[in-house]
C-alpha cells in the first residue's frame, strides 16, 4: 500500500521523492518525478530543487490553474525563498532549509524542504538534505525523510533526524530508485524506534 492518512490528509508515495498530498478538494504534488498512470491533475506542484529527479516536467498533472512553486527550479512559476510562506486553498506552505554537510550535491540555499500546514496537521517533506541543525526547530506531525545516502541522509542520519524532529510519524523516501540510493527501510524503522525511544512511529509505504 503506498497511501496512508494522517489528520485528514491522504499521503501517497509514488517512489523516489514523489509525493501526493490530498486534503479536502486539494491535490498537492511534491517532486513529481515518478507518477502513476492517469494521475489526478494538481492544484499545486512543489519542487524542492533543480535536479532532474525533483524538478521534473509533469504535463500529465499540470492544468490551466495549477500553481507551480519551487526553489531554484526551471519549471517553478514562483521561486520561493527559505523562510518564506505562501497560503493556497487554506494550506500554508513554508520553505525550510535543505542542504548537504561535507558534500557538494546540494549547497545551502539552492534547495528547500517544505512544511505544509493543513489546519492543525503539519507535514514536512525534507527535500534532498543531510541531517542539519535547523531540524531541531521543525515542528510537524508527519516527516517525509530521505534515507538513500550518497546525495542525502542515510538510514542512520535519517533516524537521528527523526528523533530530533520528533514527529508523530516518519515515512522514508528517496531510496532504491536511482543509482546511489540503496537503503533498507526496515532498518530505518528499527533505528527510529530505538533513537526515539518508541515515541516516533514509522509507516513504510
Amino acid at each position: 500500500m503506498n497511501t496512508t492518512t494522517y489528520g485528514g490528509v491522504a499521503i501517497t508515495w509514488f517512489g523516489h521523492s514523489s509525493i501526493l498530498l490530498q486534503w479536502k478538494d486539494l491535490s498537492i504534488y511534491i517532486d513529481p518525478y515518478v507518477l502513476p498512470k492517469n494521475p489526478k491533475v494538481a492544484n499545486v506542484i512543489l519542487h524542492t530543487h533543480a535536479h532532474y529527479d525533483h524538478c521534473a516536467s509533469a504535463p500529465l498533472i499540470t492544468g490551466a490553474n495549477t500553481v507551480l512553486i519551487g526553489r531554484g527550479c526551471k519549471h517553478a512559476g514562483r521561486d520561493i525563498q527559505v523562510g518564506e510562506s505562501v497560503s493556497i486553498g487554506g494550506v500554508v506552505i513554508t520553505a525550510v532549509d535543505a542542504y548537504n554537510i561535507g558534500k557538494d550535491f546540494h549547497p545551502k540555499g539552492t534547495g528547500a524542504g517544505f512544511i505544509l500546514s493543513f489546519g492543525e496537521t503539519k507535514i514536512y517533506h525534507a527535500g534532498d538534505t543531510d541531517e542539519i541543525p535547523e531540524m531541531s526547530k521543525y515542528h510537524c506531525d508527519v516527516a517525509l525523510l530521505p534515507i538513500g545516502g550518497t546525495y542525502t541522509m542515510d538510514v542512520f542520519a535519517a533516524s537521528r533526524a527523526a528523533a530530533k524532529i520528533a514527529p508523530k510519524i516518519a515515512i522514508p523516501i528517496h531510496f532504491n530508485h536511482i543509482p546511489g540510493t540503496s537503503a533498507d527501510p526496515v532498518a530505518f524503522k528499527k533505528l527510529v524506534e530505538g533513537a526515539s525511544g518508541g515515541k516516533v512511529g514509522v509507516r513504510l509505504l
